[in-house]
C-alpha cells in the first residue's frame, strides 16, 4: 500500500542555522501541513511537510530521536541524517502536546519494530557474537553520501532490515512524489484563487479611484465658484456700506431743507394774516382815504403774489416730502437687500467649510 498519512497539523516550520547553530532560520512562508506517514512495505515512519512544491521537512524517525517542547508553543528535534535541527511553531499549546504525544507513540512503535526475536541471542545458534546483534546506527559515510534519507534498521543480509530492490525504490519515491505533487496543486489551485482575487480587488480600487479623481475635480470646481461668488458679494457689501454714509447724508440735507421750507411757509401764513388784517383796515378806512384804494391794490396783488409763492411752497414741499418717502422707501429696500446678500454670503461661506471639509476628509483617506 506504500506510505499512509496517520496524523497531520499544522505549524510554521524552522531549521537551525547551519552557520551559527543557535539562530533559527523559517523554512515555511506561514503555518503548512506536518504529517507522519507509515510506510508498511518498508514498516518505517516518517515526518514529511511541504510547502508548494519544495519539501521542507524529511526526517525518518529512530528510536533514539527526541521531541523537545522548549515553550508552549514551540518544540524542536535534531535529525542526524539531515545534519539539522527542525523547530515547530503551533498555534496553541493543545496542537503542540497533540504533535508531541504522536512523536513519542511512534518513537516506542519504532523501538519495537527493531527490537530484536528472544531466540535469536540464545546459546545454539550458530555465528559470531557480531552478527547475533542488530546493527542499530548506520554508517556514517553512508548517511552522509545518501540521496535519500533511510531507516535505521538492521541490513545483514536476509534480516528484516534489508534494503528493498530498485523496483520498491522507485515505487517509494513514486509515492513520495505524487504526494508532493498533489500538495502542489492544491496550492496552485489556491493560488489561483487568490490570484483572481486581488485581481478583482485591483479592478475595483482602480474604479474607486477613478471616481474619486472625478469628485475631487468636481469639489475644486466648485470651490474655486463659491471663492468666486463669496468675492463678489463681499464687494457687493463693501460698495453698499461705502454709499451708505452718502445717502444718509443726502436725507439729512432733505429733512433740513424740508424743515427750512416749513419755517418758511409759516412766516408766509404770518404775513398773509398781517396783509389779511392791513386789508380790513385799509377797507375800513377807504371811505375816509380814497388814496388807500391804490395802496389796497397793492397789497391785494401782494397777497396774490403771496398766495402763488405759498402754492409754489406747497407743491415743492410735496415734492420734497415725495422725495423724502421715496429716499425712505429706498433705504429700506437696500436695507433689505444687504441683509439678503448677508444671508447668501453666510450660505455660501457654510457650503464653503462643508466643501474644504469633504475634501480634507477624502484627501486624508
Amino acid at each position: 500500500m506504500g506510505e499512509q498519512p496517520i496524523f497531520t497539523t499544522k505549524a510554521h516550520v524552522f531549521h537551525i542555522d547551519p552557520a551559527t547553530k543557535k539562530n533559527w532560520l523559517p523554512s515555511s512562508q506561514g503555518s503548512v501541513n506536518v504529517s507522519f506517514y507509515y510506510d508498511s512495505n518498508r514498516s518505517t515512519y516518517r515526518i514529511i511537510s511541504v510547502d508548494g512544491s519544495k519539501a521542507i521537512i524529511n526526517s525518518t524517525l529512530v528510536q533514539n530521536m527526541t521531541f523537545t517542547k522548549t515553550s508552549q508553543k514551540f518544540g524542536q528535534w535534531s535529525d542526524a541524517r539531515a545534519n539539522t535541527v527542525y523547530g515547530l511553531g503551533f498555534a496553541t499549546e493543545m496542537d503542540l502536546n497533540k504533535f508531541y504525544d504522536k512523536f513519542n507513540e511512534v518513537r516506542e512503535l519504532t523501538k519495537q519494530q527493531l527490537a530484536p526475536p528472544s531466540h535469536i541471542n540464545g546459546s545454539g545458534g550458530g555465528g559470531d557474537a557480531t552478527d547475533s546483534k542488530p546493527s542499530m546506527q548506520p554508517n556514517a559515510a553512508a548517511v552522509q553520501n545518501s540521496e535519500y534519507m533511510t531507516p535505521m534498521i538492521d541490513r545483514r543480509p536476509g534480516g528484516p532490515g534489508a534494503l528493498p530492490d530498485s523496483t520498491e525504490q522507485l515505487k517509494y519515491e513514486n509515492n513520495r512524489l505524487k504526494v508532493a505533487l498533489a500538495q502542489s496543486s492544491q496550492n496552485a489551485k489556491k493560488w489561483e484563487v487568490e490570484l483572481q482575487t486581488l485581481k478583482n480587488n485591483n479592478a475595483r480600487l482602480t474604479t474607486a479611484l477613478q471616481e474619486s479623481n472625478v469628485n475631487v475635480d468636481e469639489w475644486k470646481r466648485q470651490l474655486a465658484s463659491y471663492k468666486e461668488e463669496n468675492a463678489t458679494l463681499k464687494k457687493m457689501v463693501i460698495e453698499h456700506e461705502q454709499s451708505q454714509p452718502n445717502q444718509q447724508q443726502q436725507l439729512k440735507s432733505v429733512e433740513a431743507e424740508l424743515a427750512g421750507m416749513v419755517d418758511k411757509l409759516s412766516v408766509s401764513e404770518t404775513e398773509k394774516r398781517n396783509l389779511k388784517s392791513e386789508l380790513e383796515s385799509s377797507r375800513s378806512r377807504a371811505s375816509q382815504v380814497p388814496r388807500l384804494e391804490e395802496t389796497v391794490q397793492k397789497q391785494e396783488l401782494q397777497i396774490k403774489s403771496l398766495q402763488r409763492d405759498q402754492a409754489e411752497m406747497e407743491s415743492k414741499m410735496a415734492a420734497m416730502a415725495g422725495e423724502l418717502e421715496q429716499l425712505r422707501n429706498s433705504q429700506t429696500a437696500e436695507k433689505s437687500e444687504l441683509i439678503g446678500l448677508h444671508d447668501r454670503l453666510s450660505r455660501n461661506v457654510s457650503e464653503l467649510v462643508s466643501a474644504q471639509n469633504q475634501l480634507a476628509k477624502f484627501l486624508n483617506s
